[in-house]
């Protein structure tokens, strides 16, 4: 029985809404052929018909997981040294995969259980702007600026401007220096 929507006295009387899962992108629009049963297959009767198809797309066959799972744990050591080391190498492979498997789901737990750390991390005092630079940029940074040369803006051998310096005169002579 279909679901009646209530209608109020101050609701539209519009009709209920169609309530379905929307259809696959790949079925919108596309037209499909009928479907015909092979002229094969149409002799057959219904057991005979499922039997084959069964076998063909291998459905009573196991899975490789399940075929996986019913191999012996315990190990028989081969006698030839070249399949000795295959077997070797297929038990670390395998022990390798778990371990990566287990570190993974491992960091994962963690993930959940605690939650994000970006709030609880300790944020760098401002005191030290240059400290706060050098952390953001790098330590590469910091060992390199030491080797960087003066620039004419921060000399530290030549002496210090004065108003009689020829820079300064010039400025002078053209009325920017000097008492008014």
């Amino acid at each position: 029985m279909p679901h009646t929507q209530q209608i109020h006295a101050g609701d539209p009387a519009y009709a209920s809404p169609v309530i379905r899962p929307p259809s696959p992108a790949s079925s919108v629009g596309t037209a499909y052929g009928p479907d015909d049963t092979s002229l094969s297959d149409s002799g057959l009767n219904q057991d005979v018909f499922e039997r084959k198809w069964i076998a063909s797309l291998r459905l009573d066959e196991p899975k490789h997981d399940e075929v996986h799972s019913l191999k012996d744990p315990l190990i028989i050591c081969p006698s030839d040294p070249q399949e000795q080391k295959l077997l070797f190498e297929e038990i670390l492979r395998g022990f390798r995969q778990r371990v990566q498997q287990l570190e993974e789901d491992e960091i994962f737990q963690q993930a959940v259980i605690n939650g994000s750390q970006i709030g609880k991390e300790q944020l760098p005092s401002a005191d030290n702007v240059e400290n706060l630079i050098q952390n953001m940029m790098g330590a590469s940074i910091g060992n390199e600026a030491s080797h960087i040369q003066d620039g004419p803006w921060n000399r530290r051998n030549t002496t210090h401007a004065t108003p009689t310096s020829s820079s300064m005169r010039t400025a002078a002579g053209k009325g920017r220096l000097g008492t008014t």
